[in-house]
């Protein structure tokens, strides 16, 4: 949902975050494609001739459409530290896919003049007056607004099919590492309080799946508690639709709640996004929803207010009063969230709506409502305004400032929420090319963008002298993650030991945490569990509990904070998983014989290939060889790193993603027998008997995966964990003074 960053590889798009992406196509993997994959994944590939080849405009013309330095000058984004953010598969799927999934801000945009002619490019800048386009060939061309015709989205990449084809399998694996190469200098946050490593908890938080079963959901992106019961539930879809949801004691209930599907823009930044309800919504039923249109070629964010039925069963039918129609630049960035206040007000966060970068400045522009955290009032009209202004909104009576305005500087506010102890406003702002930030937000503040990114200075273009630019309480860089969803400051009481610390999570690496801060500066965080798909947003209950929206699993998970032991542990990889690199190993498909978990069998007619095994589009997997039958035995041996030996005292995790049932040995001892299946990379403790079977060399990992019905996957690794000698070990650095300027 988020982070709006793709790869053009001379025009190719890959879209890693997929909420905010639309799917084009589903393209079909020829044969020596496939064979071109094997390769590439089984071979690590030149960095240098990569390199040479990534210039060589002869061969491969990437240079034309991208910068490697974070300038970002041309069609394609900036390709700085794009091996922090995506794997090796991710890479050359991009490559040989260019239209599988279009990424956002880098659509190719058909527009058709008066006259008749026709032009294909990408969006760079945007004006009331006109729309300047950029091609692969660098060249910009500005065609006035009142000249175009028509304007439309292609469900086509800029790049042609069939780039591979012009390399040989060797140049072609020489190309991806040098991609996989580029990656973030360490210690740019440091300076700033930023921890360079997120350590683990010492106990994660446990992830239930909330619904039984039966209950169906699309791509969720919104879930809330109806106001009064205790189980019942709304959930939004990306394309439209809603579902109430009642939970019973023996069956869930799920029937239509709005199906507003025939007039929700899908795609880019854009959909079913957000709902609020009245403060007295008991009394006059009142609720709110956010989402876009398309409106005459353009993208409209839409504020609209609505009823329940006198009897609370559902809608009322009655039609939606608009509140604010605030047009976008282009298809990205409209904001991700809508909630009341504890003043009582509506708190609308809208992004700069691109096109990427900001190039018109609508963050800083306090003139527009882009970029901008708005307040209103929804219970009193003011003028020809459908709403009024808050007497107390900072920005009422300055010249060339809408009142609306409670804040500003934010690229997309995806996600936030109102502590209910504090009343702090926290916001998840999802950042450009290199930092994703937590913000708590005051009312006249200015949080950065796009003069800054995090806490780096992005651009002076539309800096002024004198202002103060507030620092976020927290800020990452992507190769921790790559699109932040904003979450809630527990106040539950299943968790005591967890109040006050604020949850939220990366939409993109699934990673989830938790932080603590005095006075806007961070004071601690740590990772408290890694989510089985991606999350599109945080949701709370009227008891302060806390859950996660899976926006590809299509499923609400409740989480359980009671679990968590925030102390921080340190982890070395023993033996490593199939993540981010190749792990050999030997594997068989027809049953062995019973000896074959044992150290000394001898598996030396078993085929060696790497790691992750399985179907692609498994969700949580990084397949590096394809597994399709019912069964699959696989062996590996591996060493303590030199100069460490196994300590009892340590402790000891098997890290692995399992599609469906698995056992797995250690040295001959049983170390994990698990049914069904994880959707994605989880830790499981090794038992007593299997730490004791560790060996400082020589040790053996055997494993039998079985699969039942659907996608299948099976990786597996080792990790030490230790308890940091210091809780706030590995997050202590030199403190932020709160701004920047």
């Amino acid at each position: 949902m988020k982070q709006q960053f793709a790869i053009v590889f001379a025009g190719v798009a890959l879209w890693l975050a997929p909420l905010m992406a639309t799917a084009q196509q589903t393209p079909v993997i020829t044969s020596a494609q496939q064979a071109l994959i094997d390769f590439t994944m089984g071979t690590n590939g030149d960095v240098e001739r990569g390199r040479e080849l990534f210039k060589d405009g002869r061969k491969t013309i990437c240079a034309r459409c991208h910068t490697t330095d974070g300038s970002s000058g041309k069609a394609g984004p900036d390709l700085f530290a794009i091996g922090d953010k995506f794997s090796k598969h991710e890479l050359i799927r991009a490559v040989l896919e260019p239209s599988a999934e279009i990424a956002i801000g880098y659509d190719t945009t058909i527009i058709e003049d008066n006259s008749g002619e026709s032009t294909q490019s990408v969006i760079k800048e945007v004006t009331g007056d006109w729309i300047e386009l950029m091609g692969g060939d660098g060249k910009r061309v500005r065609i006035a607004t009142k000249d175009i015709k028509s304007q439309r989205t292609s469900p086509l990449s800029l790049m042609p099919q069939g780039l591979e084809a012009g390399l040989t399998r060797e140049e072609f694996a020489n190309l991806i590492a040098y991609l996989g190469n580029l990656q973030q200098p360490p210690g740019g946050l440091a300076r700033h309080g930023m921890p360079e490593q997120i350590l683990p908890a010492t106990k994660g938080v446990t992830i239930e799946p909330f619904f039984r079963d039966n209950i169906h959901l699309t791509h969720p992106t919104w879930f809330g508690e109806l106001p009064g019961e205790t189980n019942t539930y709304i959930v939004l879809e990306h394309s439209g639709k809603s579902w109430i949801i009642e939970k019973g004691l023996s069956d869930d209930t799920q029937t239509n709640f709005v199906d507003l599907s025939s007039v929700v823009r899908v795609g880019g930044g854009c959909g079913f996004l957000g709902m609020a309800f009245h403060p007295k919504f008991l009394e006059n039923r009142k609720y709110y929803l956010q989402y876009q249109i398309q409106e005459n070629d353009q993208v409209v964010t839409i504020l609209a207010e609505r009823k329940f039925s006198a009897d609370f069963e559902g809608d009322s039918g009655e039609p939606s009063r608009i509140l604010l129609k605030i047009p976008g630049s282009t298809q990205d960035h409209h904001g991700g969230c809508i909630a009341f206040g504890p003043d009582g007000y509506l708190y609308f966060g809208m992004g700069d709506t691109g096109p990427q970068r900001d190039p018109q400045g609508h963050g800083q522009n306090l003139s527009a409502l882009t970029g901008k955290m708005l307040r209103i009032d929804v219970d009193h009209q003011q003028g020809d305004l459908p709403y009024a202004i808050p007497a107390s909104n900072p920005f009422i009576g300055h010249t060339n400032a809408r009142p609306e305005i409670w804040a500003y500087g934010f690229r997309e506010p995806w996600r936030y929420s109102f502590d209910s102890l504090t009343h702090d406003l926290w916001v998840g702002d999802v950042g450009q090319d290199r930092i994703e930030e937590v913000d708590i937000v005051r009312g006249g503040e200015n949080y950065g963008w796009n003069v800054y990114e995090g806490f780096d200075r992005f651009s002076d273009q539309y800096r002024r002298s004198g202002e103060q630019y507030i620092a976020p309480v927290f800020a990452y860089p992507h190769h921790t993650g790559v699109s932040i969803t904003g979450g809630y400051v527990y106040r539950g009481h299943r968790a005591p030991a967890m109040q006050g610390w604020y949850i939220c999570a990366d939409f993109e690496v699934r990673h989830i945490w938790a932080l603590t801060q005095t006075n806007r500066i961070l004071e601690k965080i740590v990772e408290i569990g890694r989510a089985p798909t991606r999350v599109s947003s945080i949701s709370q209950d009227a008891s302060g509990e806390l859950y996660l929206v899976g926006y590809d699993a299509g499923k609400i998970y409740h989480l359980g904070l009671e679990s968590v032991d925030t102390t921080p542990l340190k982890s070395r990889i023993i033996a490593a998983t199939s993540e981010a690199g190749s792990v050999e190993w030997r594997y068989i498909l027809t049953a062995p014989t019973n000896s074959w978990f044992q150290s000394g069998f001898d598996d030396g007619t078993w085929t060696t290939a790497p790691g992750g095994f399985g179907t692609r589009g498994t969700p949580g997997a990084v397949v590096r060889t394809d597994w399709h039958t019912d069964d699959i035995w696989l062996r590996r041996s591996f060493d303590f790193p030199a100069g460490i030996a196994p300590d009892k005292s340590k402790k000891y995790v098997l890290r692995l993603n399992h599609d469906e049932d698995v056992e797995v040995y250690l040295n001959g001892v049983e170390a994990a027998r698990l049914p069904q299946w994880t959707a994605g990379y989880v830790e499981v403790p090794l038992t007593a008997q299997a730490v004791a079977a560790l060996n400082s060399a020589h040790n053996v990992l055997a494993v039998h995966c079985h699969q039942n019905t659907g996608g299948q996957y099976i990786d597996v690794g080792l990790i030490e964990l230790a308890t940091a000698p210091d809780e706030r070990d590995g997050n202590e650095n030199v403190k932020s003074n709160g701004t920047r300027d």
